[in-house]
């Protein structure tokens, strides 16, 4: 047996597969993406299995069912609950959700779970399973413009890439939230970044943030970080109330202790090798640790100016990337002249340095280099 069912569904279905024969029932989902799908899962990643729908409409921005998620039900989710605030393990979906945002973040697409459309249990003979109706509607994608702001989103993956989600077991559930809770914010991001490409930057950046912050508590303890970022502040309370009175200030501090500096350095750890396809050299994100380093000191810096100012990411961050010819991939710059002037504000080019295909291209090799760290640890 597992040890615990009452944090992350997906976690402890994983983990109680390993010590079962057979599900106590079997459910069907379809995932909802603009994505081209190919190849299948159906074996070697029990509990989930990913089955190919064979959708045939491939166009920029159209959602479609294209996926169905089959799961093998070794837990129940029914659970008990002291009368007393609880979200340590919280995200703001179920187990579907949880599995749609690992898979978007593995595949690097737009992918959200629907209703269950099949249920395979006890209550029925037919061997065929009992169709369900669906209750939402499905997701839709609001484009702001003619071209994509994420054009590396709509491309042709293989489900075959998601072998890996069974490593997911080993790791320790801390780390599985912390996960969660990362891809989901990614996943969101893609869905908003066509109609509200200054949230999507904000999401993205908190997506690294959340990763970050779980690396930072593996690295030193909340106490140690307190004395090694304020160690004036760590002295006076300990000489007030000890070293419980430390570790309960630490505990509640430690997520925003040198929280730029923690960022850049998490991104610089898990940073991925350039794009294999680039566009020409002035078009270029310098890819070296000196100026990737000045490109997330500055996106920080927007990412609190927008939290705390309430001024918006730079326009020029939040179009589509230029297509400078057929022969060329998109540019990876913010902006490739020398400075630009839209909607009363103005940008020199050095501050307006990357554009959002190109940041998330960097988020998803951050976020899934990291993941690959866990499952090593484990």
């Amino acid at each position: 047996m597992a040890e615990n069912t009452g944090g992350v569904l997906s976690y402890w279905n994983l983990k109680e597969f390993a010590c079962s024969k057979s599900p106590k029932s079997i459910t069907e989902y379809p995932l909802f993406t603009d994505a081209h799908i190919t190849g299948e899962l159906k074996e070697g990643l029990e509990p989930y299995c990913f089955i190919n729908m064979i959708a045939t409409n491939h166009n920029p921005g159209d959602v479609q069912e294209s996926i169905i998620l089959r799961i093998g039900w070794y837990i129940n989710d029914n659970r008990t609950f002291d009368v007393k605030t609880e979200a340590s393990k919280y995200h703001g979906g179920g187990l579907t959700d949880e599995i749609a945002a690992l898979v978007s973040l593995k595949l690097g697409i737009r992918l959200k779970a629907g209703d269950e459309t099949r249920i395979f249990d006890g209550y029925s003979k037919d061997p065929l399973g009992t169709p369900r109706a669906s209750i939402t509607q499905p997701p839709k994608l609001m484009l702001r413009k003619n071209q994509l702001i994420l054009p590396s989103v709509f491309k042709k993956v293989n489900l075959s890439e998601l072998a890996e989600l069974q490593s997911l077991k080993n790791i320790h559930e801390d780390q599985y939230v912390a996960l969660i809770r990362a891809a989901r914010l990614y996943q969101d991001a893609l869905w908003v970044v066509e109609s509200e490409p200054a949230l999507a930057w904000i999401m993205l950046i908190s997506a690294i943030e959340v990763a970050a912050n779980q690396q930072s508590l593996e690295d030193a303890t909340p106490e140690e970080k307190l004395k090694e970022l304020k160690p004036e502040l760590a002295k006076l309370l300990t000489e007030a109330g000890g070293n419980k009175l430390l570790s309960e200030v630490a505990n509640q501090i430690t997520s925003s202790l040198g929280a730029t500096n923690k960022f850049i350095k998490f991104c610089q750890k898990f940073m991925p090798d350039p794009p294999a396809e680039r566009p020409p050299e002035w078009a270029q994100v310098r890819w070296s640790k000196k100026n990737l380093r000045k490109i997330l000191n500055k996106l920080y810096e927007y990412r609190s100016n927008a939290l705390h100012g309430g001024t918006p990411f730079p326009e020029p961050m939040c179009r589509p990337p230029e297509n400078i010819s057929k022969e060329h991939c998109f540019t990876e710059r913010g902006s490739t002249g020398l400075a630009t002037h839209i909607l009363g504000g103005s940008w020199e080019s050095k501050d307006i340095p990357i554009n959002l295909n190109t940041f998330n291209y960097m988020v998803n090799g951050i976020l899934n280099k990291w993941w690959k760290s866990l499952v090593n640890q484990s």
